[in-house]
Order: structure tokens, then sequence, then C-alpha cells
């Protein structure tokens, strides 16, 4: 498989003509040779890409790819980073904010469905959902330690009971404001430091659940489906953040 057709695939799935995001979302890096082992992961690092090309890659799929639109200059960590990809003929792919929202590959489809939301509905990137029944905080703290079993769960706690979630992973506290008479909890990938007053003055139960483990769930689907659709050799890699 050529990285073009690759990208092809991926634009048509995740539909990124749509957002304005932060970064080139597609291919990143081209390469210059045939897909047929690609290596999907969170974020694009040194580290992440020497384990890639150990594992003889011939593309690379982030969640966090190279951020910014314009470059005029390679250097320091950047430029190593580059580097290693161009010297061996790897293309690298990033998908930020479309998959975050798509459904049913996405980020925070895949956390409300793996929590059994029902009801759902769009907000910004993230959803909105009603839990099937009256859940208390202690049992919803619960179900978030199943499906991150390897993160320290942080909990601002203003309700006793949870009934409708917003999802939104990554460094979303800011969306908190937002959410005022929507949620009366919230799912974020990070916690800054105003949240606590914030979202005690506004009665929503905030759950910090890590960047690194909200963002896991995108890439991995949409390894999946590459995997099923072109039958390519696609293998995972846990690099993991405990941020």
């Amino acid at each position: 498989m050529r990285p073009l057709e690759l990208e092809g695939f991926l634009n048509s799935v995740l539909e990124p003509e749509k957002f304005d995001d932060y970064c080139h979302n597609g291919i990143q890096i081209e390469g210059d040779r045939d897909i047929k082992k690609l290596v999907t992961g969170v974020s694009f690092s040194n580290a992440f890409v020497e384990k890639a090309l150990n594992s003889s890659a011939d593309a690379i799929l982030v969640h966090h790819g190279i951020f910014g639109k314009t470059f005029f200059r390679l250097t320091g960590h950047l430029k190593r980073r580059v580097e290693s990809v161009l010297l061996n003929g790897v293309t690298l792919l990033g998908y930020h904010l479309p998959l975050d929202a798509n459904i049913p590959y996405g980020n925070n489809y895949a956390i409300a469905q793996k929590l059994g939301l029902e009801s759902l509905e769009k907000f910004d990137v993230g959803l909105i959902g009603r839990t099937p029944i009256e859940t208390t905080v202690s049992e919803f703290t619960f179900s978030l330690s199943q499906l991150f079993p390897n993160q320290k769960i942080f909990l601002h706690k203003n309700s006793e009971i949870v009934q409708k979630v917003c999802v939104i992973s990554g460094g979303s506290s800011s969306m908190l404001d937002k959410l005022e008479g929507i949620a009366d909890t919230f799912i974020s990938g990070e916690v800054r430091e105003p949240t606590r007053e914030l979202s005690r003055e506004m009665g929503i139960n905030y759950f910090c659940v890590g960047h690194y483990a909200s963002e896991r769930f995108g890439v991995m689907n949409l390894g999946q489906l590459i995997k099923e659709r072109f039958s390519l050799d696609v293998e995972f890699i846990e690099y993991y953040n405990e941020v």
C-alpha cells in the first residue's frame, strides 16, 4: 500500500477538512516505501520512533504528531525526531481532533461506549451521555478504574450521583465552564489549578483519567480497521505515559 492511499482512506473515515486543528492531519512526513507494516501509538517521540523502527515499521500512525502548520526551521529535538523517520524512509501520519471526535472509532466515543453511556449527543469534539441507571460517584469511580487500570483516577467530587456525563479526552479542562446546567460529571484527560474551585462552584464531578490514557483507544480502533480492510500487519505499541 502506498502512503497516499492510506492517507486517502483515513481522510474518508475521519474527515479532517471539517476541523480547525493545531496541526496538519494526515501525512506529516512522507516515506518512500510501500506500507506492509503499520505501527500505531499515541504520541510521536524519539523513543516511540525507535520502538517502531525496531518493529520494522514502514509507517507510523499517531494521535499526537507534529504540531504546528508552518515549518521554517527544523532544529533541536524536532530535527532529531524528523531525521530518524526520514532517514529510514518511513511515513508519519497524525490525526488529532478528527480522531477525538470520530464516531465510531474516536477516543471519546470509545470511552462513552465502554462506560455504557446512553443517549449520546455531540459536545464540541466530545460527547454527553447518560448512565443507564442512577450511579453513585463511588460506583462510577470503580468503573473508571477498571477502564484505566494503570492510571490513578483524580477526582473533584461535588455531588453524590452521576447521571449525565461529558467525555472529552486529552487536555480539555478549559471546557468545564461550558458545562453548567448541561452535565453533572466531566471526564477529562488533564486537570489545572482552577479546576477544583470551578467544578465545586458549578457542582460538577470532575474526573481526570490522564491525557495519554484517555487517548489510546482511537489509534487502536483505526489500526484494527486498517488491518481488517487492507490485511496489513498492524501493531499498537504502548509507550505509556502516566500524565
